[in-house]
């Protein structure tokens, strides 16, 4: 391997993919980095998990001092396996970084990201992907030329194994160690991002999150996750999840999951304090239940959307009971697309895909995601029959199976 890498009597590198697991030493790691950037190597991609060295028991991965002082590189993603990320202190940066992304990296504290932020002048695509801490509480991404930002923390700390115990600020409320076992990146986050144009937050939020709103933000993704509300009262959770509602009511492109509906609807009445407008909205994708809580907030929603032109309905779960009059107000102007997920032919399901397509007028598209194999060899042709001869209130509806 050293030899392949080190050998300068071939051209440049482009990109240099290192997954070592924790199959090497940090020393070995480190050296292979070392001759990549001798090679002038513009991408790097490293899945590390950092033995212990022989004269301490840290279990953590520094970055060899020519990478921190490197000015060529483009793309750099880390993935670490939960383990700390530090920086040499040395005077350098990242000139010409434009991706960044970190993957299942612990990080120390804010400073962390501060460095990396005020050492890439030119970062565009910014990727927190399970990334957690013990000890941020404001963590503040400022980045003049970011124009991807995604933030995903959806999975608990021993899904690798790792248990946190280090967590032991005054600062923080006693519930925020609840917050950090199930991977809390931070307790509140701040973005200020002038160019930010595509933004995507899925998992563990925040208790409090300031968008800034940006004005050149076009699409967001707000996904909170099922134990988004733990340690704290679900209505308090949904103010928060308001409050981001509120800043992110100027985009265009817009997905939002089912906790966050239920959050809406805990936190406030829906026919008092609730976004006026949401006028630039032109598309607009939800996953949720059918219920009439659910549906509530989805048809207040859609009334806001005054230039809707694309509304995409996922349907999570089986619902017994449904309301029939309240989808037929909201789908006869609005629904585009609509899917069944974890379909298995179910009469309630069947019965629901019926109405859609007699009432949905502007349905463009109808799709049964099935789940089981061999119910769906044996049952999706006949049931595609069965609504193919339909009256529809779209003569353009397109229906379709598959299997996932």
């Amino acid at each position: 391997m050293n030899k392949k890498i080190s050998n300068r009597s071939k051209n440049n590198l482009e990109s240099v993919r290192l997954c070592c697991a924790n199959y090497c030493n940090r020393s070995t790691v480190q050296g292979w980095i070392h001759a990549a950037v001798i090679r002038k190597v513009k991408q790097l991609d490293l899945l590390f998990s950092p033995r212990p060295a022989d004269h301490d028991h840290v279990k953590l991965f520094e970055p060899p001092y020519n990478l921190v002082k490197y000015d060529a590189l483009e793309v750099l993603k880390l993935f670490l396996y939960t383990r700390p990320l530090v920086f040499p202190f040395v005077a350098g940066g990242f000139p010409a970084l434009r991706v960044l992304e970190l993957n299942s990296v612990r990080l120390s504290d804010s400073d962390l990201v501060h460095q990396f932020l005020d050492r890439s002048p030119l970062l565009e695509d910014l990727s927190f992907a399970e990334c957690f801490s013990s000890s941020i509480v404001d963590l503040y991404i400022s980045c003049p030329n970011l124009k991807t930002l995604r933030i995903h923390n959806d999975q608990k700390m021993d899904d690798y194994g790792f248990h946190d115990e280090d967590s032991d600020d005054s600062d923080v409320e006693e519930d925020y160690d609840e917050f950090c076992k199930i991977r809390g990146l931070c307790k509140r986050l701040k973005i200020c991002c002038p160019k930010l144009v595509f933004w995507e937050y899925v998992g563990q939020p925040a208790y409090e999150v300031i968008c800034g709103n940006p004005d050149a933000l076009k699409k967001a993704v707000i996904y909170p996750n099922a134990m988004a509300q733990k340690g704290r009262s679900f209505k308090s959770f949904g103010g928060s999840m308001c409050e981001l509602f509120a800043g992110v009511s100027h985009v265009e492109s817009l997905s939002l999951n089912h906790s966050f509906i239920r959050a809406i609807k805990a936190a406030r009445d829906l026919n008092g304090n609730f976004l006026a407008s949401l006028g630039n909205l032109k598309t607009l994708e939800i996953s949720t239940t059918i219920d009439k809580y659910a549906m509530n907030v989805v048809i207040r929603i859609l009334r806001c959307c005054a230039n809707l032109e694309s509304f995409h309905l996922i349907i999570e779960e089986e619902i017994i009971a449904w309301d029939k009059w309240e989808l037929e107000q909201v789908l006869a102007r609005h629904l585009n697309r609509v899917e069944f997920l974890e379909f298995n032919g179910g009469e309630w399901k069947l019965d629901m895909a019926c109405f859609l397509l007699g009432h949905g007028s502007e349905l463009e598209e109808m799709v049964f995601s099935w789940r089981d194999k061999v119910k769906y060899h044996k049952q999706s042709k006949k049931i595609m029959k069965k609504l193919v001869k339909l009256n529809k209130a779209s003569s353009t509806v397109k229906l379709s199976n598959i299997f996932c």
